[in-house]
């Protein structure tokens, strides 16, 4: 009876150990799992710092790297295309050797051939100064003195004011600090560099609110490129952060292919967003997620949501879910799958490997899983949760596949992220405005010069023809 008793004693104790063992392979599992995302998400830190360090870095260099440039033997040319014959100022003849260098020899024969060289060098500019002599005529009647008028000079031009800027000079600073990106306060030094022409930085600043001013050719182009934007059957839409006079505001701009509108106000609201576009917008708006574009106010409008932020989104969800145990990461992962297989949907179709009904077919395909995975029941995790409510309003409103039905429409607001660049620069590079005023020439200036560049038309030459006359210096 003892041992019969043992034995069973034995085999309870053997479950016990059994089962304990499962639960610690299980746990180890579980651990070694865990360990891989985090060492998964270590290195997207690790190569986010990078990023911002050095943009272009790419984790460990190689051993071996390929040498820069193209191979011998490769490409359509074998040396820069010469200069144009009518370009060449100058010819000089070189006397030809005397002496080989190898072996000493006297050299008595003619050359049989000529080489071609060229260097081409920045000329010596002198600024282009004009003197005009007015006559001033007194009237026999009233005594005034009545001055000789000219095409190019301002009736208040006397005086302390009597030397003015001329209008190429005055497009080519613009030009500078608005095409280029040079920081206002350099203007001044490299046109003194350049074009040996002394102007201070007051006198430019007066020159761009002459020329900015109400009814001026550029204040009429501004409009004109305004039109164009309300006007458009798609716009995309976005904003970064400005200061006047230290006080924040936002740098506004609406883009298409072909036009670039901008912006600046103390406030980001459905009012200024309506200012921009007008009331009676009717294309279709592209941008982020941002509450105010889900205004009663653009209830009537059509939108697509730039489908990188959503993306986006759904990943933050993923990143939340890796600590966490159960299936809620899953969830996260259909979603994401879903929209980045609707973004390749896309592309397939823009590089022509689709037609319109195979492109149409898998994305109703894609809609409908979406739809499914959006809508159902109250999901048990938090923040799957709050992803899906977000998601299935715009989804409902017909806002976030939009681009499947019509593939005109861009899935993503990567053109207005890009037109916001050069304005992000010069937000590093200066104290941006000082006042409103100041900061509606900005947006003026720089809207008419971005518009230029995807015109194919140089800005130097659009904001030559928008100049009033000689502003003063």
């Amino acid at each position: 009876m003892a041992e019969e008793l043992t034995r069973e004693a034995l085999l309870q104790l053997l479950a016990e150990q059994a089962a304990q063992m499962a639960e610690q392979a299980a746990q180890i599992k579980l651990l070694i799992n865990e360990n891989a995302l985090q060492k998964k998400r270590i290195e997207q830190l690790e190569r986010q710092v990078k990023r911002y360090v050095a943009p272009h870095s790419r984790e460990t260099s190689k051993a071996d790297p390929k040498p820069p440039g193209r191979r011998a033997g490769q490409g359509i040319f074998s040396f820069k295309h010469a200069p144009a014959r009518d370009t060449v100022t100058r010819v000089i003849d070189v006397e030809p050797a005397n002496i080989c260098p190898s072996c000493q020899t006297p050299l008595e024969g003619t050359a049989y051939k000529t080489d071609l060289a060229w260097i081409t060098e920045l000329p010596r500019v002198q600024p282009g100064i004009t003197r005009y002599n007015v006559p001033v005529t007194k009237c026999p009647a009233c005594g005034k003195d009545i001055r000789g008028e000219h095409p190019d000079l301002c009736s208040s031009q006397r005086g302390a004011t009597a030397h003015r800027l001329g209008k190429r000079l005055i497009a080519a600073a613009q030009f500078l600090h608005h095409g280029l990106g040079l920081p206002e306060r350099k203007v001044p030094e490299a046109l003194h560099a350049l074009c040996g022409i002394d102007v201070t930085q007051s006198a430019l600043n007066q020159a761009t609110t002459r020329t900015t001013a109400a009814g001026t050719p550029m204040a009429t182009a501004y409009q004109g490129i305004k039109a164009a934007v309300q006007s458009a059957p798609v716009v995309h839409q976005d904003d970064t952060g400005w200061r006047i006079h230290g006080v924040n505001a936002w740098l506004q701009v609406a883009c298409t292919p072909q036009h670039v509108l901008f912006q600046v106000r103390t406030r980001h609201t459905h009012q200024q967003l309506k200012e921009l576009l007008g009331e009676t917008f009717g294309g279709t708006l592209v941008t982020d997620r941002y509450n105010v574009y889900d205004h009663a106010a653009f209830i009537g409008w059509t939108h697509q949501k730039c489908l990188h932020h959503v993306i986006r989104n759904v990943e933050e969800a993923m990143v939340l879910h890796e600590r966490r145990p159960g299936r809620g990461i899953v969830y996260a992962t259909r979603l994401l799958q879903a929209f980045q297989g609707a973004h390749a949907l896309h592309r397939q179709f823009t590089r022509l490997e689709l037609s319109l009904e195979e492109y149409r077919g898998a994305g109703y395909a894609i809609q409908s899983h979406v739809t499914r995975l959006l809508d159902r029941g109250p999901l048990k995790s938090k923040i799957n949760e709050r992803l899906r409510k977000g998601l299935l309003k715009h989804h409902q409103r017909g806002n976030l596949l939009r681009f499947l039905e019509d593939p005109s429409i861009p899935p993503t607001n990567n053109a207005a992220e890009r037109a916001l660049r050069s304005g992000v620069t010069a937000r590093k590079v200066s104290q941006c405005s000082k006042t409103q005023r100041g900061a509606d020439g900005y947006a003026m200036i720089k809207s008419v010069v971005e518009t230029a560049k995807r015109q194919a038309l140089h800005p130097l030459d659009v904001l030559v023809g928008l100049q009033v006359r000689a502003a003063p210096s």
